[in-house]
C-alpha cells in the first residue's frame, strides 16, 4: 500500500531535523538502513545512539502491530513513533502499551518517545508542514536530543552552572581535570590546579549534586572516586563549541543556536575575550569570592567561566568532531 505524503513528510522530517542540529557538531549524525522501519539512523557523542522509528497516519490498526514491532527492536537505543493525533490513536496506543507493562516488559518502553501531529494536517500546504516541523523540531530536540543525546542537559543546569560564587572558571577546570585524570582525592586534585584543597572540594560536591559527574563505574580499578557523566560532557563540548565561534560576534551556525536557545545561551552575547568592560581574567586566581553584578545573564557568566578557564587554569576546548563509529568500534 502506498504511503501518503503526510506519512512522507513527517518521516523525512524527523531524519531532516537530525541532521540539520547535527551541524552544531555536538553529536553526528548518519542515516541508517533498516528496512523494517519507516526511518533509521545513528547519533555519536562519546558514544552511539541508534534510532529506529515508525509513522503512522490513516490505519489506526496499525499501530499495536508497529508498536510491537518497535519494541521488540532489539539494536536501537532510541525507538520513535509519529501518529495522527486523534483518540481511537491514542486509545490504541495505550491499549498495547499497557499490555508490555502488565507482562512486565516496562523497561522496553523506556527506548520509545511518542510524537503526536494534529489530526488535520494536510501535507500539500505550506503553512501546514511549516507548523509541523517546527512542532516536531521543538519536541524531537528536548526530548531526544537534550534528554537522551546530550546527557539530559537542561537549561536549569546551565543557569545553576554558572551562577556558582566563588573562583570564576574553577568548575570548568575540575570538569576538565576529572575528565582528563579522574578523581583520587581533594588534596591530589587541588594540588593539581595550584589551589587549595577546600574549594575543589565545594566544587566537586556542587558538580555530583548536580548530575555534572558521577560516581566511578570501577573506581578500585580506575582510581577515580568520580567520572564526568554524559550531560557534563554535554557541557564541556558546548563550551567548546562556543569557544571555537569567539571571533564571529554570536553569528554560529543554525544548529549550535538551536542548541543554545534550548538551553538558554544567547550566542550573541558570549564574549570570550570581554565579558564586561575592565575585566581581567588574571585577577581572579586567589579569589574566593566574586560577586557579580545582576545584569550579566547565564550568557554573559558561562562567557566569563569558558574564559577563566582557559586564561587562569589553562582548560582547553577542543572543538568536538563527533564522527560514527563503525562496526567494529574504529
Amino acid at each position: 500500500m502506498a504511503e501518503s505524503v503526510e506519512h512522507a513528510f513527517l518521516s523525512d522530517s524527523i531524519l531532516q531535523i537530525l541532521e540539520n542540529v547535527s551541524r552544531s557538531r555536538l553529536y553526528a549524525y548518519k542515516e541508517a538502513d533498516r528496512k523494517r522501519f519507516d526511518f533509521a539512523c545513528d547519533l555519536a557523542t562519546n558514544w552511539k545512539r541508534a534510532v529506529s522509528g515508525q509513522t503512522l497516519w490513516k490505519h489506526t490498526k496499525g499501530i499495536d502491530k508497529d508498536i510491537r514491532m518497535l519494541l521488540s527492536e532489539t539494536e536501537s537505543d532510541v525507538l520513535i513513533y509519529v501518529a495522527r493525533s486523534i483518540m481511537k490513536n491514542k486509545a490504541v496506543l495505550h491499549e498495547a502499551i499497557s499490555d508490555y507493562r502488565r507482562a512486565g516488559l516496562k523497561d522496553k518502553l523506556s527506548r520509545l518517545r511518542v510524537f503526536w501531529v494534529p489530526e488535520d494536517f494536510d501535507a500539500d500546504s505550506d503553512s501546514h508542514r511549516e507548523l509541523v516541523q517546527s512542532d516536531l523540531q521543538e519536541s524531537v530536540s528536548r526530548d531526544l536530543l537534550l534528554s537522551v543525546v546530550l546527557g539530559g542537559i537542561t537549561e536549569r543546569d546551565v543557569s545553576s552552572f554558572v551562577a556558582w560564587s566563588g573562583m570564576i572558571g574553577l568548575s570548568l577546570a575540575v570538569l576538565a581535570e576529572v575528565e582528563a585524570s579522574g578523581f583520587g582525592n581533594y588534596t591530589q586534585l587541588g594540588k593539581k590546579l595550584g589551589i587549595g584543597a577546600t574549594p575543589v572540594k565545594e566544587r566537586i560536591i556542587r558538580l555530583s549534586l548536580t548530575g555534572f559527574i558521577v560516581p566511578g563505574s570501577n573506581p578500585r580499578a580506575s582510581g577515580s572516586v568520580y567520572e564526568v557523566s554524559p550531560k557534563g560532557y554535554a557541557l564541556m563540548d558546548l563550551c567548546g563549541r562556543l569557544s571555537a565561534e569567539r571571533d564571529k560576534g554570536g553569528d554560529v551556525d543554525s544548529g549550535l543556536a538551536h542548541i543554545c536557545s534550548l538551553l538558554g545561551v544567547d550566542p550573541k552575547m558570549v564574549d570570550l575575550w570581554s565579558p564586561f568592560p575592565g575585566y581581567d581574567a588574571s585577577l581572579l586566581i586567589g579569589s574566593h569570592e566574586l560577586k557579580m553584578h545582576p545584569r550579566f545573564d547565564p550568557s554573559s557568566r558561562l562567557a566569563m567561566e569558558i574564559d577563566a578557564a582557559f586564561k587562569n587554569w589553562g582548560v582547553s576546548f577542543p572543538d568536538p568532531h563527533y564522527k560514527i563509529p563503525s562496526v567494529d568500534g574504529s
